[in-house]
């Protein structure tokens, strides 16, 4: 199994700084606090759309209390990640709001690979797989795509439609597979050691809260451009145009949250439903796995669990646990629970997850957020590292018997990447901190609707 983190290029920066050898131990704690301090300026920010609350720092979104964190526990961090996982995954440095821009003068794509390529590149000098994240979402929908469009038409698209009605609809779909095609194989081209991409993510509509239209819940599907352009069955178009555009063996992966919500777990197995009646007409695989976000609280209970990972391995498709964090949950919409390192539920629900992992064979493990310091909960503490850099306890023989599996394979390559780590943690029961604040996190609606 494929032991992974979400980490920002911010963290990978820092990382470079700590690793110098031309800098003293001084010097780097110097050159870590400056970079702190001018995480706020644009040159060292990201914007990926639509992000807004405490992590949204003038404009530019900054993942968890990087700038606040002190260069030992950043340390510790970045020994964790080098020694202990096998894969990593961008935050937002993959995905198309990112990444994705449109010449006007040369009616071309543009691209902005320079955030990513740090995780990119940092990842494969150390041996690690990478996870692509994402390639088609709803809350990335480019200017781009419809200046593509329009270009290609000869006119704005409003125009063509009121003088070209009868073939219009036609039209704009056959452009928009052409982007996709050309964005997707872009991609694949510059990212080729990907070994698995999220071409799909979150496609179904939150059912289970009411907020969706008639349209949504009738057909299972948010209403996103990417509907509305290629039609119900989109996802299908996406799955094609991707398979015929990434590197050859890449793995296709559905992307999705709130897969504990039975209601919306159904709208998602019927989506998977759809996919697996295509490939048995054609004879042609074109999704290979289903990533479960694995976003939870402390509301869920084991049994929970345990049939959300049933279900899912019942399809027949590779499963991984892509984005897992357990919250305390909420008091209501706007407020969070205060978070208690002493729970005893945490120990329960995560111990949990990673023996249904094995269980049920999930072939990733990949939680979000490198350390509770580095979440996009701010201070829930709601990873498997706390604040201090240090593995929480019942993270400790996961973690190990995933290294001994990994070493007993020897298999040479990036599945033998989970190596010797006891300097990170051997006796840190001992070691684990109680130093979380009480400040409450994210307070983005959506993901307080990935919440139960």
């Amino acid at each position: 199994m494929k032991i992974g983190s979400s980490v920002s290029f911010q963290l990978i920066d820092i990382f470079r700084i700590i690793e110098d050898p031309n800098l003293t131990i001084d010097e780097k704690k110097e050159k870590v606090s400056e970079y702190q301090k001018n995480l706020q300026s644009i040159e060292h920010g990201l914007r990926v759309g639509g992000n807004t609350g405490p992590n949204n720092k003038n404009g530019f979104y900054v993942f968890g209390n990087i700038d606040e964190m002190d260069y030992e526990s950043l340390a510790r961090v970045k020994e964790y990640v080098d020694k202990t996982l096998s894969s990593l995954t961008c935050e937002g440095e993959m995905k198309m709001g990112a990444i994705l821009g449109y010449d006007e003068e040369k009616h071309i794509l543009k691209y902005n690979f320079s955030f990513a390529d740090k995780i990119y590149s940092y990842a494969r000098e150390k041996g690690k797989d990478v996870r692509g994240h994402t390639l088609v979402w709803h809350k990335h929908e480019p200017e781009a795509l419809d200046k593509y469009i329009s270009d290609r038409l000869g006119m704005p698209m409003e125009k063509y439609a009121l003088e070209h009605h009868e073939d219009f609809y036609q039209r704009r779909k056959e452009l928009t597979k052409q982007f996709l095609s050309e964005y997707i194989k872009a991609m694949g081209e510059h990212f080729p050691d990907c070994y698995a991409w999220d071409v799909l993510n979150e496609i179904v509509p939150d059912v289970q809260f009411g907020q969706c239209t008639e349209q949504e819940k009738t057909e299972g599907l948010r209403h996103s451009k990417w509907r509305e352009y290629l039609g119900e069955d989109f996802f299908i178009e996406v799955l094609q145009i991707a398979r015929d555009n990434l590197p050859e063996g890449t793995k296709l992966f559905y992307n999705e949250y709130g897969e504990q919500h039975p209601e919306k777990r159904k709208a998602i197995l019927a989506v998977i439903e759809r996919i697996k009646q295509y490939e048995a007409r054609t004879g042609r695989t074109i999704l290979d796995g289903i990533g479960l976000q694995s976003h939870y609280n402390l509301n869920m209970t084991p049994e929970q669990l345990e049939e959300i990972y049933h279900e899912f391995a019942s399809t027949g498709k590779e499963i991984q646990i892509t984005e897992a964090d357990i919250t305390p949950g909420m008091k209501s919409m706007e407020e969070y629970v205060e978070y208690d390192p002493q729970s005893k539920k945490y120990d329960i629900l995560w111990t949990k997850m990673m023996e249904c992992a094995g269980k049920y064979g999930v072939a990733a493990f990949t939680a979000w957020g490198a350390c509770d310091d580095l979440s996009w909960y701010r201070d829930l503490g709601c990873t498997m590292i706390d604040t201090k850099g240090f593995p929480k306890a019942f993270a400790i023989d996961f973690l190990n018997k995933n290294k001994q599996k990994a070493a007993t394979q020897g298999k040479g390559g990036r599945e033998d990447c989970l190596t010797d780590h006891q300097t990170t943690i051997t006796g840190v029961e001992k070691a684990i901190r109680d130093t979380h604040s009480n400040v409450l996190g994210n307070d983005r609606k959506t993901n307080e609707q990935k919440l139960e």
